[in-house]
């Protein structure tokens, strides 16, 4: 498993996007416990608001959600953000389709549900390493 762990995770800030409180709540708790910013949206609106407000560096946003899709979100986002805010999905339900609209997006990763952790953890350190050490 890759640590990639960076001393400076404080300086991250993670929107966290699913209407199924006990996951958007445990998912706060894996990320602040590691030093970052965490920011809790249960739908895709909650999410543009918080976006529009403070500075996001990832976003974590369950596909199904109860209003846009965690696609039209990050879409939404994306294009009134002037940085592109890299996005990693979760997902209970994966179709070829979903994937192909996801890397059609520059979606970074797709991570199937029930949420591995250690996977999440991995993929969210190796997007900021990739995005954001200079």
């Amino acid at each position: 498993m890759m640590a990639l762990f960076d001393p400076r995770a404080g300086r991250y800030s993670l929107l966290i996007t699913d209407d199924d409180d006990a996951c958007r709540d445990s998912l706060r708790d894996v990320f602040e416990t590691k030093g970052y910013t965490t920011h809790l949206a249960s739908c895709g609106r909650e999410a543009v608001k918080i976006a529009r407000c403070v500075e996001v560096h990832l976003m974590i946003l369950d596909v199904h959600l109860p209003d846009y899709s965690g696609l039209e979100t990050f879409k939404i986002i994306r294009n009134e953000i002037s940085i592109p805010i890299p996005g990693i999905f979760i997902s209970g339900e994966i179709t070829k389709e979903l994937q192909i609209d996801l890397i059609s997006a520059n979606a970074y990763t797709l991570i199937p549900k029930p949420i591995n952790v250690n996977i999440l953890q991995d993929s969210v350190e190796q997007v900021i390493a990739k995005y954001y050490w200079k």
